[in-house]
């Protein structure tokens, strides 16, 4: 059973380990216009007599497909009474973006016409789309022309001269396919391997690229993809993994940090230190340097996402060892999430307070104590202090350049004891023969 839950945000990321149904589940979208899916793109016998898929989307009566003997394959009584509302891209060979090189192809005297009557317009969403993806103006000449209720793209050169988007590169062509699927009306987009023709720059910038366009046209976007650079750029929520639990497949919201420790292990380390998020995760690191600690164990700190990640990939290490024996790895929370977190949490993993309730928050409810310098911002700030306190310290950071180091050194100072505590616990873990200070 998947469940996606777009709230505020347009698109959802699914991430998961080789094997595990990714595709499979892109393939049962597809069977919304093509209840032939699994007979083209699966293995033998992948469906059955039993086999079925049902949907329950938004603004729809639910609809299933089950097994039709006569076709052979899944079928539904459900008919729409306007076009499929979702589409869904399949990988090579079978994704439509690949059968469309072909159609381009086809066109060519017509949009070859087209070009020598001037028959055509500037793209201006599609180029503004690629400049912020590619950080180039190298579009700005891009152009379409509309042919039998298709349009074609082809950036125009002098003398009439011109490159039709096949002849793009493999990214951008496929870029264009996305883009002409979010403007063509489709509700729900659900595309496989989105990240095998992009380069890693490309891939940094797409997520903020896309959700303008998504926006204008109202439409949601499902993604499948295996890249760290990508999914390191998607909103709080937007991130599923597909995992198998004991021979049972599961869908679940789940943090970067959570997904790059599942997915990529970080194996080869004496000692793993997990922490909350990414501050906390640059801060014990700090600590570990500023107190002049001199390992003994080679170690891996890593900012899972949140005390409630944290505590699953704790568990999941407890049960799978995914980074390695239980006793050699730490957790590292904020005070506030401490008490709730050693409550909830009975596994063998030792899970140690920080020197402070909360980092960030530490440094703006005592900002007039600690930053004397430093005058108030003049944007308004929100009444919730978590948001409040992560404005502000960006507005520290950004606007102000103060350093991070700086920041937790304020912490260090103004919280000598605690921060000591803190020091020498990690001490005993990292040194062989640790002596307290």
């Amino acid at each position: 059973k998947a469940i996606f839950n777009f709230s505020d945000q347009k698109i959802i990321v699914v991430t998961g380990k080789n094997g595990v149904g990714k595709t499979t589940l892109v393939e049962a979208f597809k069977l919304i216009s093509d209840i032939q899916v699994f007979q083209k793109s699966a293995s033998l016998n992948s469906i059955r007599l039993n086999s079925s898929v049902s949907f329950k989307l938004h603004g729809y009566e639910p609809f299933s497909f089950s097994y039709n003997p006569k076709f052979e394959a899944l079928d539904t009584k459900q008919v729409f009474k306007k076009k499929e509302p979702v589409f869904a891209e399949l990988p090579i060979p079978y994704g439509d973006r690949f059968q469309r090189f072909s159609l381009v192809a086809k066109h060519d005297t017509e949009i070859r016409i087209n070009i020598a009557s001037s028959n055509y317009q500037d793209a201006d969403e599609l180029i503004e789309f690629l400049r912020k993806v590619y950080l180039t103006d190298k579009f700005s000449n891009l152009k379409v022309t509309n042919i039998k209720r298709q349009n074609f793209y082809f950036v125009l050169r002098e003398s009439d001269f011109y490159i039709r988007e096949d002849h793009l590169s493999s990214g951008e062509f496929f870029l264009i396919q996305l883009f002409r699927l979010i403007t063509s009306g489709f509700e729900l987009i659900v595309i496989d391997e989105l990240d095998v023709s992009l380069d890693a720059a490309a891939q940094v910038h797409l997520f903020e690229a896309i959700k303008p366009v998504l926006d204008k046209y109202d439409s949601r976007l499902i993604v499948m993809s295996h890249s760290l650079a990508f999914m390191s750029t998607v909103d709080d929520g937007a991130l599923y993994l597909l995992e198998d639990n004991s021979h049972k497949i599961t869908l679940e919201q789940r943090s970067f940090g959570y997904v790059k420790s599942f997915l990529y292990g970080f194996e080869g380390y004496d000692r793993y230190i997990l922490t909350e998020d990414a501050v906390m995760e640059r801060f014990i690191e700090y600590i570990i340097n500023d107190f002049h600690m001199t390992p003994y164990y080679q170690h891996k700190t890593i900012g899972v996402g949140g005390w409630n990640q944290l505590k699953l990939i704790i568990e999941k290490n407890d049960t799978e060892k995914i980074f390695t024996d239980s006793s050699n790895v730490i957790g590292i929370v904020d005070g506030d999430a401490y008490p709730e977190i050693s409550q909830n949490y009975n596994g063998q993993t030792k899970i140690l307070r920080s020197s402070v309730e909360d980092i960030e928050k530490y440094i703006f409810l005592n900002r007039e104590a600690l930053l004397t310098e430093i005058e108030l911002p003049t944007y308004l700030e929100s009444k919730n202090e978590k948001k409040a306190s992560k404005a502000y310290w960006k507005y520290l950071t950004v606007d102000k350049k103060l350093t991070i180091n700086h920041l937790y050194q304020l912490i260090i100072d103004s919280q000598n004891e605690n921060t000591k505590r803190l020091a020498n616990e990690i001490r005993a873990f990292l040194e062989k023969d640790s002596i307290e200070i």
